[in-house]
């Protein structure tokens, strides 16, 4: 899964062992017999870079599917920016079997016909799609009623509390309202010791789960319109700005952290805004800090959330369509999923495999959350514009209704440029 700024978003805490993990990695495939030696031949799948739990999770997936299938998988993963890499061999024809795609940027493959229909998932029998997975989920994957792309895991947004510095402070749980999580960032920060309440990225997927809480929205349903020009908005930004400017949260460096949640990690952030792919770097990197995970405190008009995504699809001019056929199958079957989100820690997309210890809250959040798809080309221009208003609304270099306007011009502007 890819969240983010990032992203989606992974890890910078622990790019060493990442950056180990996927030489060694690639060995350990590479190290599986000759795709000679396989009677089915072979197949390309392609991701991006990963953290150590996602690529011992990659690495199962591949042995499982060469061990049933007797097909090689030429395993790569796209270090860097993964999309201008993959829309580079796309052009060039030279693209990957079967790749991850994110659900920012899924428009802009999908409008260009570099992704294949995968409508022909419907008729394998057994294999439960899209029966099986979650409609709403599903549904940003689907391109003028076919899917172009199938939904490989899923994360909602949540609160992460430490709970050893929680109880420091005599706050016997997390908070639930806006007020509520104020009150306590403040109590929580200590500037003596270099710890903030709350670390606040300047990000819009971090920040827009606020304005949707109050009520906002960046986009028309449509996605036609910029909306975020509106009093929810300005309340969201003078709340999520606000706590910086208070003192009572920080942004990530400001404390010594590559992100939020290395801030939370090394234990310079009471809290922090993220998804479930948080689980794995606490468990890797930060296994002292005991912490608890609670859904988003409510807003002004109720609960929110974001709903991040990555899906399955394959190159419409692949020329290995049986082989790229049969492992996409596998990848998205139940025993696939079983394997990628009980060794990944994700979320399953599918209502047949069970959910692993530690899950629920996030499952339980996906109802109340809104997906992140955007038009082609929108996230790539509009989103980093938006990060700078809220950085600099956080500074105090723009009010919070000129900061919020800029941002309308500028989601405007996205929309009517040419991808």
């Amino acid at each position: 899964m890819r969240r983010t700024i990032s992203a989606v978003h992974i890890a910078i805490a622990i790019v060493m062992v990442l950056s180990a993990s996927l030489i060694l990695g690639n060995r350990a495939l590479a190290a599986t017999p000759h795709h000679a030696a396989f009677a089915g031949g072979s197949v390309t799948f392609a991701t991006w870079d990963s953290n150590p739990t996602e690529k011992a999770a990659q690495q199962k997936l591949v042995a499982n599917f060469q061990s049933k299938y007797n097909i090689h998988v030429n395993f790569e993963v796209l270090s860097g920016d993964y999309n201008a890499q993959l829309k580079s061999r796309i052009t060039a024809g030279t693209a990957p079997d079967v790749m991850y795609i994110n659900s920012d940027h899924i428009r802009d493959y999908e409008t260009t016909g570099a992704l294949k229909n995968l409508s022909f998932l419907k008729n394998v029998k057994g294999l439960g799609f899209p029966s099986e997975f979650y409609s709403n989920l599903q549904a940003g994957y689907n391109y003028k009623g076919a899917p172009y792309a199938v939904v490989k895991d899923v994360s909602p947004l949540a609160l992460w509390y430490n709970k050893d510095l929680f109880a420091a402070a005599g706050i016997k749980g997390p908070p639930t309202t806006w007020a509520q999580l104020k009150t306590d960032a403040c109590k929580l920060t200590d500037k003596s010791k270099k710890i903030t309440g709350i670390a606040t990225a300047p990000d819009p997927a971090r920040w827009l789960a606020f304005v949707q809480e109050a009520g906002g929205s960046l986009l028309n349903k449509a996605q036609t319109k910029a909306t975020i020009q509106s009093s929810a908005a300005v309340n969201a930004l003078s709340f999520y700005a606000g706590l910086l400017r208070s003192g009572c949260a920080a942004r990530p460096d400001q404390v010594g952290g590559s992100w939020q949640g290395d801030a939370f990690g090394k234990g310079v952030a009471a809290m922090a805004i993220e998804g479930n792919w948080l689980t794995s770097a606490m468990q890797q990197t930060y296994p002292s800090i005991h912490y608890g995970v609670a859904v988003l405190p409510k807003g002004p008009k109720g609960y929110s959330n974001l709903a991040f995504t990555a899906g399955y699809a394959m190159f419409a001019r692949t020329k290995n369509l049986k082989n790229a056929q049969t492992l996409l199958e596998y990848l998205i079957s139940k025993p696939g999923e079983t394997v990628w989100t009980h060794v990944a820690l994700y979320v399953p997309p599918r209502k047949d495999v069970k959910l692993i210890t530690g899950t629920a809250i996030y499952q339980t959040s996906i109802k109340g959350s809104k997906d992140w798809f955007f038009p082609t080309g929108f996230a790539d221009r509009a989103l980093t514009p938006i990060g700078n208003d809220i950085q600099a609304a956080q500074d105090g270099k723009m009010s919070y209704t000129a900061a919020v306007a800029d941002m309308q011009q500028k989601a405007s502007a996205a929309l009517t440029s040419a991808p």
